[in-house]
């Protein structure tokens, strides 16, 4: 059996392969993407990593047809030996959805078979058609020089956009009837389609959880170790004061609460730290797309990093609500970071600090060392008050972001909006720009999927 094979390529690659194949003069043309991999339960993931346009003048081209010399793209063939990464293939074609031509089957076996011969692996290649509104379809090369259609590619940017071939959605149910009346049959058949992880499944994370389900969402991966206890009933749908006496972990009562609705959403989920688990860390990278509804520094660090690595655009929800000692609130404040490959990383947004992290990686780490350190870290166990009508407010703003990042529905462009802060003690939501990350790590591992060169799981004083 053929393993399904996903592509996905950041937007910002995607222009720059647009504006070179479809440059206006009617031939076409030629450019290569190295990309990581994601190899995870019998399936691939192609993820762009580096994008090379070959020269117009070392191309013989023509309205139907580019050939090149191998030699002109060495480079890229000693990196995929090395690194484990593959190559794709992606040239012009001038009528959208036109299907690869006898001379690209002649062209795609002679060309992979070479790059097969560079490489120690049997992993899928694949070759992709670039039409003139930027659409894609493509096809994997097998190491036997079989074709096999790519089912999904996703440009992942300040909107995301998936392309499909051979592959049909199921029909949306009953159930959702009201869902498609306000976002259409095809958004609503997307989100039946998707993939979709929550770190972090109690005060925030919960009402997500709810509202996913309820738009018809086919598949949720939950994360979180955490069991209920008496003070978490205030803000975790669907959980009993019997789930906090059987000392019930959150996820699982989340799971059985969703079982009974009945809506036909797929639970995976993981009692862990996503820090602390292989599994977990690779499903997440797997997903369309991520949730991240901690408190935990490094549970958004490592979050950041999935997002970068694995080309997923994570939402990240956080609320601060500060009382003031005799009853009251001084404060209500939630922010919803939309973080997609490229963008400012949450440690260059300020959302925590370098200090924050190593204080918190020690904590987990190194309890004694901690500690003896202690005191030079700011209130890293202090708790906040939670309550479900603020948490349920700030939920709803990160499902909406979703759906806008999916369906845009805004009157203004997705990219105006990678921060929305709102404090309802001024009952105000303001949005930012957030611009181009300045990480020179963050820009140079976009895309490297298994490499993860910053990617260690530690459980407490041993690395696994």
């Amino acid at each position: 059996m053929i393993a399904m094979v996903h592509f996905k390529i950041t937007d910002k690659m995607c222009q720059e392969l647009k504006n070179h194949l479809h440059n206006g003069d009617g031939l076409e043309a030629l450019a290569f993407v190295v990309c990581g991999r994601l190899n995870h339960e019998g399936d691939n993931w192609l993820l762009a990593h580096e994008v090379f346009l070959m020269p117009y003048e070392k191309c013989s081209r023509n309205v139907d047809y580019v050939s090149w010399k191998t030699e002109h793209i060495e480079h890229l063939l000693e990196k995929a030996k090395d690194k484990g990464f593959a190559i794709v293939k992606v040239h012009s074609h001038f009528i959208t959805n036109s299907d690869f031509s006898e001379l690209d089957d002649v062209s795609d076996s002679s060309f992979f078979e070479a790059v097969y011969g560079w490489s120690d692996s049997e992993l899928p290649h694949a070759s992709i058609l670039m039409y003139p509104d930027g659409s894609m379809m493509g096809r994997t090369i097998q190491s036997d020089m079989s074709f096999a259609a790519i089912p999904k590619i996703t440009v992942v940017g300040d909107s995301i956009r998936s392309f499909t071939n051979c592959f049909q959605i199921e029909s949306v149910g009953k159930e959702f009837i009201r869902n498609q009346q306000a976002f259409g049959e095809k958004t609503t058949k997307i989100l039946r389609g998707l993939k979709v992880g929550v770190v972090g499944c109690s005060g925030t994370g919960s009402p997500v959880i709810e509202q996913l389900v309820r738009l018809g969402v086919g598949t949720i991966v939950l994360v979180d170790a955490d069991l209920i206890e008496h003070k978490n009933l205030n803000r975790i749908v669907g959980s009993t004061s019997a789930d906090a006496e059987a000392k019930r972990l959150k996820i699982e009562a989340i799971k059985k609460h969703i079982e009974r609705m009945g809506l036909g959403t797929k639970v995976i989920i993981f009692p862990t730290l996503i820090q602390e688990s292989r599994e977990a860390i690779d499903t997440l990278a797997s997903c369309d797309i991520i949730f991240g509804c901690v408190d935990s520094v490094e549970g958004r660090f490592y979050l950041n990093l999935i997002s970068t690595y694995y080309l997923v655009p994570l939402i990240d929800v956080g609320v601060k609500l500060v009382a003031d000692g005799e009853g009251g609130i001084d404060s209500i404040n939630g922010n919803i970071h939309y973080v997609n490959p490229g963008s400012k990383t949450l440690l260059e947004r300020g959302v925590f600090t370098q200090e924050q992290l190593t204080a918190e990686s020690l904590r987990r780490m190194s309890p004694q060392e901690y500690e003896k350190r202690k005191a030079y870290f700011d209130n890293l166990d202090v708790e906040s008050p939670a309550v479900v009508s603020v948490n349920m407010t700030f939920a709803a703003f990160a499902v909406n972001e979703m759906l806008a990042r999916f369906h845009p529905f805004r009157y203004r462009d997705n990219s105006r909006f990678a921060n929305t802060c709102i404090n309802l003690s001024d009952w105000d939501i303001n949005t930012q720009v957030v611009r181009e990350s300045k990480s020179k790590s963050a820009l140079r591992d976009i895309g490297v999927g298994n490499l993860e060169p910053q990617m260690e799981l530690y459980v407490s004083e041993e690395t696994v």
